[in-house]
């Protein structure tokens, strides 16, 4: 089907055929990502979506890829699948002869039951974590088969948070063919924060939309109302968290309580916030809570074209990532070069 005019720019013709364009910010971290040497342990690798992720990231010199699991599942798979691997990227737990010293580790963490800590040394998202505490990998990606709660919790019992924050989330990136980039938090990891979750959030998202988009971030705090144009009770943690976010003295510009049109849309900003360093010109979007944060992810991908990279986990102590389960090959090459641009930061 041929695309509506007003569509086209997001389409190209190749071989006769019309495909989608892909945002350039994602051939902007390849490219970068190619530059730097780091090793990403990919716990999911009996997936072949993972198996054909690593295959192409090696070929893309994006990183060298650790498939993590039993080597002989591995290996079946990847001849079932016509997948081009190298087996020495397979770190099999059973081989592993620093068994003991990995399992002192994981009994360190206080967090896992003495009975349970053989069979988690086993589990490939425990091992591939342990992997990267100890430095044989750089930094994790999974959540291709695992849902994001079991993907926290084995990142938590083993790697542990980031000191600088009192909470682990998650950000998108919402890119354009036209290179256009939103940054979106939080969409999949804390139900409802607080204000100070809140200010974190914002703190890490800013952090994100400097390393990956490159340019300076400006962020607007989300809500029904701008500037105080309603009065609920569910505006107060917006409106707190902005508080924060004050006392904090941070390096980045931010406002809120703003409505989703007042912080990019300028005509609409001069109306609702004039003056403000952020409204209608907001790159960084900072949700009330998951719902409204999930929701307008989904819509934004669905309904407005743009390709949703993330959810990327913000606040862990070490770089990893998850992917959502519905994730396609160039999803998971797009997280690995992610990866391992946070390692080199």
């Amino acid at each position: 089907m041929v695309p509506a005019p007003e569509t086209e720019a997001r389409f190209r013709r190749q071989d006769g055929k019309i495909t989608p364009m892909e945002p350039p910010i994602l051939e902007r971290l390849r490219r970068r990502a190619k530059a730097l040497d780091t090793t990403i342990a990919l716990p999911e690798a009996t997936d072949p979506r993972v198996l054909g992720a690593a295959s192409q990231a090696a070929d893309l010199e994006i990183c060298r890829p650790m498939l993590v699991g039993k080597r002989q599942d591995i290996l079946d798979v990847a001849r079932r699948e016509n997948v081009d691997i190298d087996p020495a990227w397979i770190r099999d737990p059973n081989e592993d002869d620093r068994r003991e010293r990995l399992l002192e580790m994981l009994a360190a963490s206080r967090s896992i039951p003495q009975s349970s800590l053989e069979q988690r040394f086993l589990d490939p998202l425990y091992y591939g974590n342990l992997l990267v505490k100890i430095g044989d990998a750089d930094g994790g990606v999974m959540g291709a088969i695992a849902t994001t709660g079991e993907t926290l919790r084995a990142g938590l019992r083993v790697l542990g948070m980031n000191p600088r924050y009192k909470v682990v989330t998650s950000c998108f990136l919402m890119a354009w063919p036209d290179d256009r980039v939103l940054v979106y938090a939080d969409c999949g990891v804390v139900p409802k924060p607080t204000a100070a979750q809140l200010a974190d959030i914002a703190m890490q998202a800013a952090e994100a939309r400097r390393s990956l988009v490159g340019d300076e971030p400006k962020v607007a705090l989300l809500a029904f109302s701008t500037h105080g144009s309603a009065q609920h009770e569910a505006l107060d943690v917006v409106r707190e968290a902005v508080e924060i976010l004050t006392e904090r003295k941070v390096d980045f510009p931010f406002d809120g309580e703003l409505q989703g049109d007042a912080a990019l849309v300028p005509e609409v900003a001069a109306r609702k916030a004039s003056g403000s360093a952020v409204a209608g010109t907001a790159n960084v979007m900072i949700f009330p809570d998951l719902n409204s944060g999930n929701i307008a992810y989904k819509l934004t991908e669905r309904l407005a074209g743009a390709r949703a990279i993330g959810p990327l986990l913000q606040g862990m102590a070490f770089p990893i990532h998850d992917l959502s389960r519905g994730c396609s090959v160039s999803d998971i090459v797009d997280t690995l070069a992610i990866t391992a641009l946070d390692a080199r930061r």
